[in-house]
C-alpha cells in the first residue's frame, strides 16, 4: 500500500530525515519477542534457541528483548509454554520507563490484550497488586488468556470505562491510550486504507479525558506514563499539554540507554505547547528499526 500524499505532507517537516523515515515505514517491522521472567530467563531462552538453530539478537537497551529473522519464531515450544511473549519492541518501552518506580499498587488503564500488562507483572515479580483495566469485554478475553499463559498471579482484571473508574490512588499508572495507530503501519500497511485526519481528532478528544482521569487516580508523588503508537501531535504533545493546563503535573525526562529517543514538538500548526513538552519522547521508526511510538513520563 503506497503512502498517501496527505500523510507525507503532514509529517515530512517534523522528522529529521523524511526520506529515511518514509523508506523505513514501507518495510516490515522485525519479528521480536520478550522473555517472560516469571517462567524463564534470557540465558535459558538463548541456550534453547541456539539448540533449535534459530538466530536471535538481544537488544542492548533491554536484556529481555530479542529480534529474530525467523518468521515462525512463535512456533517454538517456549511460546506455547508462555516463556516468551511475542511483542513489538516499542510496545515494551512504557513499562521500562517506570520499571524502578512501580510500587505495590499499579494500574494498567487500557490493558487489553495484555502485552504491557504481562511485562509489568514480570517486572513486579508477581508481587503487589496490578489492576488490568479495559473498556472492551471482548478484548478482555485475550487479556485473561495472556495473563494465565505467562503465569501472572498478582493481576486483577476490571472492565471499566476509565473515565468513570472508581476512586482509588495508585503508586503508578500506565496509560497506553487508544489511538490512530499510525506507528504500527510497518506491521499492517492496510492501515493507510482507513487513515484520515478526522479519525486523529476523534482520538485526541478521548485521550484528553483519559489522561486527566488517570492523573487523578495517582497518589501524590506517583508516576504515570502516557503512550501511544501514533505520530500525530494531536494525540501526543497536545494531549500532554492539555493535562499540564488542567492539573499541577510535572514532566520528567525519559532515559533509555542505548535506545534513540527524540524530543517532543513545541509547536504544531500554529499552536505552541508548554515548554515542559520538550521532555516527552518520540520514537521514529528509522532510528531504532522499530515501529513508531510516543512516551511521556508524568509526576504528580
Amino acid at each position: 500500500m503506497p503512502i498517501p500524499k496527505p500523510f507525507r505532507e503532514r509529517y515530512k517537516d517534523i522528522v529529521d530525515d523524511p526520506d529515511l523515515f518514509f523508506e523505513c515505514i514501507e518495510k516490515l517491522v522485525p519479528k521480536s519477542f520478550r522473555v517472560n521472567t516469571i517462567k524463564s530467563s534470557s540465558n535459558e531462552v538463548k541456550e534453547n534457541f541456539e539448540g533449535y538453530g534459530i538466530n536471535i539478537k538481544q537488544m542492548p537497551w533491554y536484556s529481555d528483548a530479542f529480534v529474530s529473522d525467523e518468521p515462525n519464531v512463535g512456533s517454538v515450544f517456549e511460546h506455547f509454554l508462555g516463556k516468551i511473549y511475542l511483542q513489538e519492541l516499542v510496545s515494551m518501552l512504557p513499562p521500562l520507563v517506570i520499571k524502578n518506580e512501580l510500587g505495590d499498587y499499579v494500574l494498567d488503564a487500557c490493558a487489553a490484550p495484555g502485552s504491557k500488562t504481562t511485562e509489568l507483572a514480570a517486572m513486579m515479580e508477581n508481587k503487589g497488586t496490578l489492576i488490568a483495566n479495559d473498556i472492551s469485554y471482548s478484548r478482555i478475553k485475550a487479556l485473561k488468556f495472556n495473563l494465565e499463559k505467562v503465569g501472572a498471579l498478582n493481576t486483577l482484571i476490571t472492565n471499566q470505562d476509565l473515565r468513570f473508574f472508581p476512586s482509588s490512588l495508585f503508586d503508578s499508572i500506565l496509560l497506553d491510550a487508544p489511538c490512530s495507530s499510525e506507528g504500527t503501519v510497518r506491521k499492517n500497511s492496510k492501515l493507510f486504507n482507513i487513515w484520515n485526519e478526522k479519525q486523529i481528532h476523534g482520538h485526541s478528544n478521548l485521550q484528553k479525558q483519559l489522561i486527566v482521569k488517570a492523573f487523578d487516580l495517582l497518589k501524590p508523588g506517583g508516576v504515570m506514563v502516557y503512550s501511544t503508537c501514533t505520530f500525530a501531535p494531536e494525540e501526543n504533545e497536545a494531549v500532554v499539554d492539555h493535562l499540564l493546563q488542567k492539573r499541577e503535573a510535572k514532566l520528567e525526562k525519559i532515559e533509555l540507554p542505548n535506545f534513540k529517543l527524540s524530543p517532543g514538538l513545541l509547536q504544531w500548526h500554529g499552536r505552541e505547547y508548554d515548554p515542559q513538552i520538550e521532555l516527552v519522547s518520540r520514537v521514529w521508526p528509522h532510528h531504532n528499526d522499530t515501529g513508531g511510538f510516543f512516551l511521556a513520563k508524568v509526576r504528580k
